[in-house]
């Protein structure tokens, strides 16, 4: 029997404790009347349960807006609806829904329908056919049942909530519940921040919940428990920030013999400029407790980021949000001896790059705009795209699965310098004296444009001024003025 656990109340989310500013008094909820408050959500789940380690089951983002009806000392009230993913793209209402119902319809059809294959094709031809549908038919399975368990992550949620000014739910309507104890996705960004507004010392609370467990046939079981969480400050990120670290733990959930345990960790981020969670997230470690039909440890790893300025354009483009997003650490280079052998793969009478060099691209920063690698994948997509307009239909075909292929990378590499162009940051001399905060505009003949954050203008700096880590900013990402 399947059994699937669904959260049927909460008083606060697991999201996680939220706190932001050197101001104790003023680590409280007051959103502003009218503002609308924007965050990412990411919500990974692997399965541990393996002897050759972890496995991915759910790597599932959407984006959770809360537009402000009310607020005062007392607390505030918004209205919040969901926009999910699909890889790293946000879907249309139009296009999810299509994409949902011709999975379901497709499942509906019966396995042998869905998977037979056109008579005539070679036994050979037509067992390669069969197992290619068959894995489709699965993956589309997959996507279903995630879409069942997880809707607040796959469908447009929408509803009203009601919190303290100390982050307590005191009320929550709408669809959207996700479950195995994750509460609803308007809930995963908030968590109380402790009595009177004191952010210097430590303190606990306790969420009583319960949840059910679906038999089949109106065999519905419902439990109680409760989550015991510990909250202690940590040194914050930045400036107007306050930060806690979280641990939690869970007593009781017992169901139909299987004994459910909820144990893990977090830490979180509380902007008092905002009055609103800034970011952070929990890892939660899960024992007994079912996930779709299989029961077995797994984790999940449940994020989010405030989305102000530029951060929600990194966020929509598959990035996290964060001012290390494009540095060497995340973002590694491409060294020259990777750049020079794509570059000569790339002149080849039909460019494909091999597997190892296509994954470091794939993971890498572009290169500088005016290398040569630059300079050959633009010359060969030209080339290519002449071909595509051959009369000989299978040179045609073959330009097009080049460009295809090509135009994916070299979009890439756009996206990331133009990502590079929105993100203000700390430039400075090679000792430091000087420093200013701006974005990059330009980069050409030895010298870099910046825009000022604090008054817009722009300014030119010879290249050789600038710090070692904003030369290799400026030359990887930075690109002349039109």
């Amino acid at each position: 029997m399947a059994i699937v656990i669904c959260m049927m109340s909460w008083a606060t989310g697991l999201g996680d404790s939220v706190a932001r500013s050197a101001f104790a008094q003023d680590a409280v909820y007051r959103p502003v009347v009218g503002e609308s408050y924007l965050y990412g959500i990411e919500v990974r789940v692997m399965d541990v349960s393996g002897n050759r380690g972890p496995k991915s089951i759910l790597n599932q983002r959407c984006r959770l807006h809360f537009d402000v009806t009310h607020s005062d000392a007392a607390g505030w009230t918004a209205t919040y609806y969901s926009v999910p993913f699909y890889g790293s793209k946000p879907w249309s209402r139009s296009s999810l829904q299509h994409w949902i119902e011709s999975k379901r319809s497709r499942l509906a059809r019966p396995p042998e329908e869905d998977i037979a294959v056109p008579p005539g094709l070679p036994p050979h031809a037509a067992e390669m056919q069969k197992r290619m549908r068959l894995r489709s038919r699965l993956a589309d399975q997959d996507f279903i049942t995630k879409v069942d368990h997880y809707p607040g992550l796959f469908q447009f949620c929408e509803g009203q909530i009601s919190v303290s000014a100390q982050g307590e739910i005191t009320q929550i309507a709408g669809p959207g519940n996700m479950p195995l104890l994750l509460g609803q996705i308007a809930k995963v960004p908030l968590m109380r921040l402790p009595p009177a507004g004191n952010a210097e010392t430590s303190f606990s609370y306790k969420d009583t919940f319960e949840f059910k467990a679906d038999f089949g046939n109106d065999d519905v079981r419902t439990t109680e428990a409760s989550v015991l969480s510990v909250i202690t400050p940590r040194k914050a990120s930045g400036e107007g920030l306050v930060a806690f670290d979280r641990e939690f733990e869970q007593a009781g959930g017992t169901t139909a013999g299987i004994k459910i345990l909820l144990s893990g960790s977090g830490f979180g981020e509380f902007s008092t400029e905002l009055s609103m969670p800034y970011r952070g997230n929990s890892d939660f470690q899960f024992e007994g407790a079912p996930y779709f039909d299989a029961a077995g440890p797994f984790s999940v790893r449940v994020g989010y980021h405030y989305l102000g300025e530029w951060r929600q354009a990194f966020f929509d483009n598959g990035f996290l949000p964060t001012d290390e997003a494009l540095s060497a650490e995340v973002l590694p280079r491409l060294e020259s001896q990777h750049q020079l052998a794509m570059q000569r793969q790339l002149v080849g009478r039909k460019p494909e790059l091999d597997a190892e060099l296509k994954q470091r691209a794939d993971v890498s920063a572009p290169p500088p705009y005016n290398s040569l690698l630059q300079q050959t994948l633009r010359k060969t997509l030209a080339r290519f795209a002449e071909k595509e307009k051959s009369d000989d239909a299978e040179l045609a075909k073959q330009a097009r699965e080049v460009t295809s292929a090509l135009k994916s990378l070299s979009t890439r590499w756009d996206t990331l310098r133009h990502l590079a162009t929105l993100m203000p940051r700390t430039w400075s001399d090679a000792s430091g004296s000087f420093k200013v905060d701006a974005v990059l505009v330009s980069h050409a003949d030895d010298r870099v444009t910046l825009r000022r954050t604090d008054n817009g203008q722009t300014i030119t700096i010879p290249l050789n001024r600038l710090s070692e880590t904003d030369i290799d900013f400026a030359t990887t990402f930075g690109k002349p003025d039109k």
